[in-house]
């Protein structure tokens, strides 16, 4: 090469030695170290600031989280309701034991007050285990009857067909036979009485329209149901005279139907149901009306096969009573395990199912029917760990044999009961398939003396429970709750081009994809323009309740517009969570939404709104949560572990200098009302916060993992989430998480640190060119 060809700085170097003569003399020892760097060259400097996030899996992601400890403590003292407004812990309602007075007017087939009622049972329960009666069913079966026998004279000329054209058989029917053998019904309530039931239920167990139109029975209904109370009372009566320091008590027996809310009978398509809510809720109001008409003094949901159909039978209860001004009766549920896998037919466990029914404030929860004594102990005793009011347990005779039979005779039977006295798990007692008076009066004489099971004691700060075809439990040692956004048309372009298009199955391996990332809670939104939302919701979640591993995760029912809301809690079994509701539509629609998210038993997300627009600063998030609370707590005494706040996550970094603190604003709100407001949960929506970025995917999960870094140690418990797609604080380079903490923060030394922030985003999006690697030839 020409000598002008050559770098100057390879000449000077090379003059150097070839002269040998430099001003240091050490021009050899360079010339050799740039002989080694030309033979390996430097790398190349990296180009410009350099945002870099390990990979790491969900499983990682969820632990960091969780593994963050909460800094903020509540020691505040709940704020209690107004007078009139507490709702009734009724295992715990405390009064005299008016043992005489209840009697008499039993003894006169008039029915004793709800408290008087109560009254007696909370202080007996505390002195002996009480007892229900046995098989009706089976007791019936005894008798051998035919179909004259339950047609008597009223129905003997009975001649309707069936949609086959078929003529209706009555024979089975069993509570026809209040009709027909009234005598032979009451005597049968008689013998349990005497064998030494405290409560004896009516005949009435297929006592709904739904259950009696496969029979065409639909106008005897509210008939039938007031008379079964009435021959029932008659019974008790008849024995209390014998033994008034024993009063007897009736219990309306309200069976599941033969129709399902929760499972499909269609097997070509999973969202089909033969029966709606709104149908189950006013066949079920229905019955209770002729059963509290003819007197009873309990009401007994039994056989609860299906979830749903026991929250439609407890919403009817409440309507009802609600409509009649009324004072409520107690309520005793009870479930049916169906097999040893210890779950309902529609795939509950029975924790679940005590999750899911907990807002009714029954008197008892209990289990019944399908297994033995000795098969449902286990599962009872799971029970009896979470309830925490009275219990009950009405095994069948055993498991039934290869004839339909029961093998269990009286000894059998209470032997096994005694198993459950003896550990003092026991509240009330009965027997269910298979049993008869024997049975009973054999276990009245064999757990004679043994420990009643005594009522735990409240906590202080109770946690939100939650539940799917599993329970939840959203205790301080759970931690962060990922709730998946993917089913959410605002939070996913996907599903929202698959729910438009109508592609049901295809939306579902969305939703099954979140499950296997790892998520919480699902949440679910339809809200769009181009959909009906209510028809979407509903048939969505019949879909997923039918899906094993989507339904076993408690749902978010997410919808700005609230029959979309009703909709979704009309079809799913389990405890849900409603997004949301505010006192942006003012106090008396607030208070209403709220009184029936709690009926139809669901937890609240509560967003930061008022009449007049959403809170942005910290003082208006603290001022509104604060008052929303008070309000939820004074005037329908909401359970505050049941209330979710969110306080907003707004958009930092926009370059307006007012958004500058709504990032720690929020923080800082959450730890202000966490420490005012106790029990209760904070969510939010990560998207917003970063909504300045959009496009720069990598910098927002980075901006939203390093914001959930801060916030979960000040309260914020779960988060609406792309399960999967938050890195861990720790997988992002210290740079960037220098810079977003500023910027989430609202801090730094020398306060340009949004300016910072906004250069280095447009570094990340248009990265500088690469620098020259180091010294060149």
């Amino acid at each position: 090469p020409r000598y002008t060809d050559i770098d100057a700085h390879t000449r000077k170097l090379a003059e150097e030695v070839i002269l040998n003569k430099s001003a240091d003399g050490n021009h050899v020892e360079r010339f050799l170290e740039f002989a080694e760097q030309v033979k390996n060259p430097p790398a190349a400097a990296p180009a410009g600031p350099v945002l870099k996030i390990e990979k790491s899996s969900p499983t990682q992601q969820i632990e960091f989280l969780r593994s963050l400890e909460e800094t903020v403590t509540c020691e505040a003292e709940h704020i209690k309701p107004e007078p009139g407004c507490e709702a009734l812990d009724v295992c715990r309602l405390e009064g005299p034991q008016e043992t005489q007075k209840v009697a008499e007017k039993i003894i006169a087939c008039m029915t004793p007050t709800p408290t008087e009622v109560l009254n007696y049972f909370n202080n007996e329960l505390k002195k002996r285990i009480c007892f229900l009666d046995g098989g009706m069913g089976t007791r019936i079966q005894a008798e051998k009857l035919e179909e004259p026998d339950y047609r008597g004279d009223r129905f003997k000329d009975f001649n309707e067909l069936d949609a086959n054209g078929v003529p209706v058989s009555l024979k089975g029917n069993n509570d026809l036979l209040i009709f027909s053998k009234p005598d032979m019904v009451r005597d049968i309530h008689k013998e349990y009485f005497a064998a030494g039931s405290d409560i004896c239920e009516t005949n009435t167990f297929n006592g709904t329209t739904i259950s009696q139109g496969e029979y065409k029975m639909q106008p005897v209904v509210y008939e039938l149901n007031k008379k079964g109370a009435e021959l029932a009372k008659q019974a008790a009566a008849e024995v209390t005279k014998a033994e008034p320091h024993k009063p007897r008590f009736v219990a309306g027996a309200v069976g599941p139907t033969s129709r399902t809310l929760s499972v499909s009978p269609s097997v070509e398509d999973p969202s089909f149901r033969n029966v709606t809510w709104d149908e189950l809720v006013e066949s079920y109001k229905q019955q209770v009306g002729g059963l509290v008409d003819g007197g009873v003094d309990l009401l007994m949901i039994e056989t609860v096969f299906d979830t749903q159909n026991c929250k439609a039978a407890i919403f009817a209860v409440d309507e009802y009573f609600l409509e009649t001004k009324k004072e409520r009766l107690p309520v005793m549920l009870s479930a049916t395990i169906v097999d040893n896998s210890g779950r309902t037919l529609s795939g509950q466990t029975v924790e679940a199912f005590y999750v899911s029914v907990k807002h009714a404030r029954a008197f008892t929860v209990g289990i019944n029917c399908a297994l033995g004594a000795a098969q449902m102990k286990g599962f009872y005793k799971k029970l009896v760990d979470l309830n925490s009011g009275w219990c009950h347990v009405y095994p069948n005779a055993g498991l039934p044999n290869a004839m339909g039979g029961y093998d269990e005779d009286p000894e059998i039977f209470s032997n096994n009961i005694y198993d459950y006295a003896k550990d003092g798990l026991l509240n009330f007692v009965g027997g269910c398939c298979g049993t008869f008076p024997s049975h009973i009066a054999a276990v009245v004489k064999k757990v004679s003396g043994c420990p009643v099971r005594k009522l735990p004691e409240l906590p202080k700060y109770p946690s939100m429970q939650l539940s799917g075809l599993e329970p939840r439990f959203i205790t301080e040692d759970a931690g962060f709750q990922w709730v998946g956004e993917r089913c959410n048309l605002m939070g996913s372009a996907k599903f929202k081009k698959l729910v438009d298009a109508y592609k049901w199955d295809e939306a579902m391996e969305v939703c099954l994809a979140q499950c296997e990332k790892k998520a919480d809670i699902l949440d679910f939104n339809f809200d769009s323009d181009l959909i009906d939302g209510q028809s979407a919701m509903g048939k969505f979640m019949r879909l997923c309740v039918t899906e094993p591993n989507v339904a076993k995760l408690p749902f978010m029912i997410d919808s700005s517009k609230w029959p979309v809301v009703e909709e979704g809690l009309k079809c799913v079994q389990g405890k849900s969570i409603v997004n949301s509701i505010s006192l942006k539509v003012g106090e008396e629609e607030f208070l209403r939404q709220a009184k029936l998210c709690m009926r139809y038993g669901a937890a609240v997300v509560l967003m930061a709104f008022d009449e007049k627009g959403q809170a942005a600063t910290f003082e208006d998030k603290v001022r509104i949560c604060q008052r929303s609370y008070k309000l939820l707590r004074q005037k329908i005494d909401f359970p505050p572990e049941d209330i979710i706040f969110d306080c907003n996550v707004l958009t930092i970094a926009t370059g307006l200098p007012e958004h500058n603190s709504y990032g720690i604003d929020f923080i800082n709100a959450v730890a202000e009302i966490k420490r005012t407001c106790p029990c209760v949960s904070f969510s939010g929506g990560l998207s917003n916060l970063s909504f300045s970025f959009r496009g720069l995917n990598s910098l927002r999960d980075a901006m939203h993992s390093i914001f959930l870094y801060h916030a979960v140690p000040k309260g914020l418990n779960m988060s609406i989430v792309n399960p999967g797609g938050l890195p861990r604080y720790t997988d992002i380079d210290a740079h960037t998480r220098k810079l977003a903490e500023e910027v989430i923060l609202n801090k730094s030394a020398d306060g340009n640190h949004v300016e910072r922030f906004l250069e280095f985003a447009e570094q990340v999006k248009n990265p500088p060119a690469a620098a020259p690697a180091g010294p060149v030839l």
